[in-house]
C-alpha cells in the first residue's frame, strides 16, 4: 500500500507538472498572439485639412485645392505615408467670404487636422492668427501682397507674391514692346493688390498706365469702364476680377470689339478651358495671357514627376493652376515630420523651414528626399513649383510661367519670367 500511494503521489506530481507545462505553453502562445498583433496594427491616419470656397463666386478655387491636395496625399501615401501614418484628408467650405471662414475653421478643427492647406487669398486673413493657438501648421495659397512681410510662425506661403506676379505680368508686356496700358481690376482686396506694384514695375520699364479703372462685382453692364480703359488706343490690358464680373465684362468687349488687343490678367485666368478664356470669346487663343506663379523644377525629375502622379490621379495632363503649391506644402509638411520624428505641430513646424532651405543635398521627390533624411543627410526640397526656399516671412520667390491658350482652350507656356528676370525689375524700380 505504501509503494502505491508513493506511486500515487508520484504520478499526481507528474500531472500537476504536465498541467503548468500546458498553460505556460498556451501563454506563450497567447503572448506571442497579442505581440504579432500590436506589431501589425496600423497606425491612425494624419489628417490634412482643406479650407477652400466649395460655394460662391470663387467657388472655381475649390477645385484647384483639392486637386493639388489629392495629388500630393497620393505621392505621400504611396511612398510609405509619415512615420507609419497614411494622410487622409477633410475639407471645409468658406464661400471665399471673411465673414464664413471663422466658423469654417472651428467646424475643420473638430477633425484635428495635423496641418492644413489653404485658404486662399480672399479669406486668410480671417483666420490667419487661429493656427498657432489651435496648434496646427497651415500653408496657404495665393500671393495677397499684405502678407508680403508677416510674420505667423505657425503659417506658410508656397506660392510667390502678387508682387511678384505684377512685375511678371509688367516684364512680359514690356518684353512684346507693348509700352501703353490700362488697368482694368475689380475693388477687391485680392485685385486691388495688384495695383501698386503693377504700376510701379510698368513705369520703371518705360511703360505708360492710360487709365486705372476699378470695377463694382455684380454690375449689369461694364460698357463705360471699357470705354473708358480703351479711350486712348492701349497697346494691352491688365486684369483682375471674379469670374461673374469677367463673363458680363468680355461680353460687353466682344460687342464694342475690345477683344482683339492683348489681355494680361493674372493666375486666376489660367485654367484649360476655364470659365475666364470661354467667357474671353473666339480671341483667346491669340489675346488671353495669365501669369501663373512657378518655376518647375528639374531637381530629381520633380516637376515630371508631379505630372506623372496627376496623371495617375486625375487622368489628365492638363494642370489646373495652383495644384503644383498645395502638392508642395504636402510633401513639405510631410518631410518636417519624417525629419523631426514627430507628428506634432509643436515640434516639427519649427524643421519646414530645414527641409526646404539650403544648405542641404538637394532632392526633388518624397521618396527620395525620405532616403536621404533616414541616412542622416540635410535636405534642400525643390519641389513642383519649384524653389521652395522660404525667407525670414515663409514667403518664396518663385518665377512664373506666361500661360496662353490654343485653339480648344487647352494651356500653352507662351513665356518663363525668371526669379532673374523679376531682380532686374526690382533693381530698375530702387534707381
Amino acid at each position: 500500500m505504501k509503494v502505491t500511494k508513493r506511486w500515487t503521489q508520484r504520478r499526481r506530481g507528474a500531472t500537476v507538472l504536465v498541467a503548468l507545462a500546458t498553460v505556460a505553453s498556451v501563454a506563450s502562445v497567447g503572448l506571442a498572439s497579442t505581440a504579432g498583433a500590436a506589431k501589425a496594427k496600423k497606425l491612425p491616419p494624419l489628417v490634412v485639412g482643406g479650407m477652400f470656397p466649395f460655394t460662391g463666386s470663387k467657388s472655381l478655387l475649390s477645385t484647384w485645392g483639392t486637386h493639388g491636395v489629392a495629388v500630393g496625399v497620393y505621392e505621400v501615401n504611396h511612398n510609405g505615408g509619415v512615420l507609419g501614418h497614411q494622410l487622409k484628408t477633410a475639407y471645409v467650405d468658406d464661400a471665399a467670404d471673411s465673414v464664413d471662414a471663422l466658423p469654417a475653421f472651428r467646424k475643420l478643427m473638430l477633425s484635428h487636422p495635423t496641418f492644413v492647406v489653404g485658404p486662399f487669398s480672399p479669406t486668410i486673413e480671417a483666420v490667419i492668427k487661429q493656427f498657432q493657438p489651435n496648434n496646427v501648421a497651415d500653408f496657404m495659397v495665393g500671393g495677397l501682397t499684405t502678407l508680403d512681410n508677416m510674420r505667423y510662425p505657425y503659417v506658410f506661403r508656397t506660392s510667390s507674391s502678387d508682387s511678384n506676379e505684377a512685375i511678371a505680368m509688367a516684364y512680359y508686356a514690356i518684353s512684346h514692346g507693348w509700352k501703353t496700358a490700362s488697368l482694368i481690376f475689380d475693388n477687391s482686396d485680392n485685385s486691388q493688390g495688384f495695383v501698386p506694384p503693377l504700376e510701379a514695375a510698368f513705369k520703371a520699364l518705360g511703360g505708360t498706365i492710360q487709365q486705372n479703372i476699378t470695377l463694382t462685382p455684380g454690375q449689369s453692364s461694364y460698357s463705360s469702364e471699357l470705354t473708358q480703359a480703351f479711350a486712348g488706343n492701349p497697346q494691352v490690358i491688365f486684369d483682375s476680377m471674379d469670374t461673374q464680373t469677367a463673363a458680363t465684362l468680355f461680353s460687353d468687349g466682344q460687342q464694342l470689339g475690345y477683344m482683339n488687343i492683348p489681355w494680361i490678367g493674372d493666375d486666376l485666368q489660367s485654367a484649360p478651358q476655364g470659365a475666364y478664356a470661354k467667357a474671353f470669346g473666339p480671341t483667346a487663343s491669340k489675346e488671353l495671357t495669365a501669369a501663373l506663379p512657378a518655376s518647375p523644377s528639374t531637381a530629381d525629375n520633380a516637376y515630371n514627376h508631379f505630372l506623372a502622379d496627376y496623371q495617375l490621379v486625375w487622368r489628365t495632363t492638363n494642370i489646373i493652376p495652383t495644384t503644383f503649391n498645395e502638392y508642395d506644402s504636402v510633401v513639405i509638411a510631410s518631410l518636417a515630420m519624417t525629419y523631426a520624428k514627430s507628428t506634432n505641430p509643436k515640434i516639427w513646424v519649427k524643421d519646414v523651414v530645414k527641409v526646404s532651405n539650403p544648405p542641404g543635398k538637394v532632392c526633388g521627390t518624397y521618396a527620395t528626399c525620405v532616403a536621404l533624411i533616414k541616412k542622416g543627410v540635410k535636405i534642400n526640397y525643390n519641389g513642383a513649383a519649384g524653389n521652395d526656399d522660404f525667407n525670414k516671412y515663409h514667403n518664396v520667390f518663385s518665377g512664373f510661367q506666361m500661360i496662353g491658350f490654343d485653339s480648344n482652350l487647352n494651356n500653352v507656356i507662351r513665356a518663363i519670367v525668371t526669379p532673374a528676370n523679376l531682380a532686374t525689375v526690382v533693381a530698375k524700380e530702387s534707381k
